[in-house]
């Protein structure tokens, strides 16, 4: 299994809101990917152009003597992965107290967990945790409707009707209704697993209000 650690992270972090903040630029290192035998060293920024997190270099080295790299093990390179599956641990959400000073900062690994298990949301907390939601998809490089909808569970047009509203209202001016980009095949609330929406999905419990009316 392939083993991806962040380093080299920015200590100036990207506030997008919603507590929701990132590095400027961090490194994942990858060792153990399959059909490539060497260590994949890939670069991230956000990039504000595209509104998201984006993949600036990528660089592959040899374990040794007797490899040769080829441009086979270059297209079995999952850039895109890196990225998101590096994010998950890099980007953080503030949990807690009203002052910065008294909130915990923890992973979105964490966090999306939590939100997912709620099971009720009142209205106003739908909208504002879809917001939270799309945010922390932006910075990991996720399709946001998808994050929405997977983490609230709710339809996708369910929660293409919050972002929308959220827009509108001025709440997150930073929403863009389109169709999502394919999903990396990562699973952002079990870590190290296989992205499988039909999978239980493990975090704690959480209190819950009246239902979203999914």
């Amino acid at each position: 299994m392939a083993d991806v650690e962040a380093c080299d992270i920015s200590d100036e972090r990207i506030d997008l809101g919603s507590r929701v903040t990132l590095p400027k630029s961090w490194h994942a290192r990858v060792s153990g990917e399959q059909d490539v035998p060497g260590t994949i060293t890939v670069r991230v920024e956000w990039d504000a152009a595209l509104g998201r997190t984006a993949v600036a270099s990528a660089a592959l080295e040899r374990d040794g003597e007797g490899v040769d790299i080829t441009s086979q093990m270059l297209r079995e390179v999952r850039t895109h992965w890196i990225m998101t599956t590096s994010a998950l641990d890099v980007v953080t959400v503030g949990v807690g107290g009203d002052d910065v000073s008294d909130r915990d900062r923890i992973p979105v690994r964490e966090f999306l967990s939590r939100m997912r298990a709620a099971e009720k949301r009142d209205a106003s907390e739908a909208l504002h945790d879809s917001i939270a939601v799309y945010r922390i998809a932006t910075a990991i490089s996720y399709p946001p409707l998808k994050l929405v909808a997977d983490t609230l569970k709710i339809s996708q047009s369910t929660a293409t009707r919050l972002m929308t509203r959220a827009r509108d209202a001025g709440l997150a001016p930073e929403v863009r209704i389109q169709e999502p980009r394919r999903a990396p095949a990562v699973d952002p609330y079990n870590p190290g697993r296989p992205y499988d929406p039909a999978a239980p999905h493990a975090g704690p419990s959480g209190p819950g209000g009246p239902s979203i009316g999914r």
